[in-house]
């Protein structure tokens, strides 16, 4: 289920899709708090209370607005961050372009890993030789040859297989937030 179907149940007062919300975006979060506060406990007290705030705000995000999900989610968490920061007087570090680096690349890491298993839950469920031929070819790294060769077969067929599978994999994302 994508985010924008998600958030649609969630408004509707849905607990299992905040639950299921919270339980895909909560590692997000604390990887993020944690690279600012480097403190667990805070961190785990800062991330409850950022999703408290999604939880009584999440009325007030808007896809066309804010974009996606996961910058409105990390902007909720920045501004908890900033928050406690003020309260406990503590003196803002700036944040330098390394430690930015290795946040975006952290965030982008934890999607395409996210992405990468819904593909492959997807994969699995094509018929039995067009997943063989997608995961030989795009998992693998096996040229059409090759896969023929092993399957005792042509590689017109395998071609075949590879663009079937592909076109049935597309109908199947097309609702996934990270085909759009």
């Amino acid at each position: 289920m994508n985010d924008k179907k998600l958030i649609k149940k969630c408004l509707a007062g849905d607990k299992e899709a905040f639950n299921k919300l919270i339980s895909i975006y909560y590692p997000f979060v604390t990887k993020f708090l944690l690279k600012l506060t480097r403190d667990e406990d805070v961190t785990k007290d800062l991330t409850q209370e950022t999703f408290l705030k999604l939880i009584y705000h999440i009325d007030k995000f808007c896809f066309k607005k804010e974009g996606t999900f996961s910058t409105y989610l990390i902007t909720i968490a920045k501004n908890t961050y900033i928050d406690y920061i003020r309260k406990k007087k503590v003196e803002l570090q700036e944040v330098d372009i390394q430690t930015l680096s290795n946040y975006i690349s952290t965030e982008e890491e934890f999607f395409k890993e996210e992405n990468l298993k819904v593909l492959l839950t997807k994969i699995d469920h094509l018929p039995k030789a067009q997943r063989e031929a997608i995961k030989l070819k795009y998992i693998e790294g096996y040229t059409l040859n090759e896969i023929a060769r092993f399957k005792n077969t042509k590689s017109k067929t395998i071609k075949s297989r590879l663009f079937e599978g592909k076109k049935k994999l597309r109908e199947e994302i097309k609702g996934e937030s990270f085909y759009e």
